[in-house]
Protein backbone atom coordinates (compact mmCIF):
# COMPACT_ATOMS: atom_id res chain seq x y z
CA UNK A 1 0.00 0.00 0.00
CA UNK A 2 1.28 3.44 -0.85
CA UNK A 3 0.88 6.58 1.22
CA UNK A 4 -1.46 7.92 -1.44
CA UNK A 5 -3.74 4.87 -1.10
CA UNK A 6 -3.64 5.15 2.66
CA UNK A 7 -4.51 8.85 2.44
CA UNK A 8 -7.46 7.98 0.20
CA UNK A 9 -8.77 5.56 2.82
CA UNK A 10 -8.74 8.39 5.35
CA UNK A 11 -10.56 10.67 2.90
CA UNK A 12 -13.17 7.98 2.27
CA UNK A 13 -13.71 7.66 6.00
CA UNK A 14 -13.96 11.45 6.30
CA UNK A 15 -16.69 11.45 3.63
CA UNK A 16 -18.66 8.80 5.54
CA UNK A 17 -18.35 10.79 8.76
CA UNK A 18 -19.40 14.00 7.02
CA UNK A 19 -22.52 12.37 5.59
CA UNK A 20 -23.43 10.98 9.00
CA UNK A 21 -22.98 14.41 10.59
CA UNK A 22 -25.24 15.95 7.97
CA UNK A 23 -27.92 13.40 8.76
CA UNK A 24 -27.65 14.02 12.49
CA UNK A 25 -27.82 17.79 12.00
CA UNK A 26 -31.00 17.35 9.96
CA UNK A 27 -32.46 15.05 12.59
CA UNK A 28 -31.54 17.48 15.36
CA UNK A 29 -33.92 20.05 13.86
CA UNK A 30 -36.91 17.85 14.73
CA UNK A 31 -35.50 15.77 17.58
CA UNK A 32 -37.12 15.77 21.00
CA UNK A 33 -35.50 18.16 23.47
CA UNK A 34 -34.34 15.27 25.67
CA UNK A 35 -32.13 13.97 22.81
CA UNK A 36 -30.42 17.25 21.95
CA UNK A 37 -27.57 16.96 24.42
CA UNK A 38 -26.58 13.51 23.18
CA UNK A 39 -26.99 14.53 19.54
CA UNK A 40 -24.78 17.57 20.03
CA UNK A 41 -22.14 15.39 21.67
CA UNK A 42 -22.26 12.87 18.82
CA UNK A 43 -22.11 15.60 16.19
CA UNK A 44 -19.14 17.24 17.89
CA UNK A 45 -17.30 13.96 18.22
CA UNK A 46 -17.86 13.03 14.59
CA UNK A 47 -16.80 16.49 13.40
CA UNK A 48 -13.60 16.12 15.37
CA UNK A 49 -13.01 12.70 13.84
CA UNK A 50 -13.68 14.17 10.37
CA UNK A 51 -11.10 16.90 10.90
CA UNK A 52 -8.56 14.34 12.14
CA UNK A 53 -9.14 12.16 9.07
CA UNK A 54 -8.71 15.07 6.66
CA UNK A 55 -5.55 16.24 8.44
CA UNK A 56 -4.08 12.74 8.47
CA UNK A 57 -4.90 12.28 4.78
CA UNK A 58 -3.17 15.55 4.00
CA UNK A 59 -0.09 14.52 5.96
CA UNK A 60 0.05 11.12 4.28
CA UNK A 61 -0.45 12.44 0.76
CA UNK A 62 2.69 14.55 1.16
CA UNK A 63 4.83 11.46 1.67
CA UNK A 64 6.31 9.23 -0.97
CA UNK A 65 6.91 5.52 -1.10
CA UNK A 66 5.14 2.60 0.44
CA UNK A 67 3.93 2.01 3.95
Amino acid sequence: MTYKQWAQEYLDTADILNERVRGLVQYRKTAPAKELRELNFRIGTMRSMYIDCVKTASDLSGRKGEV
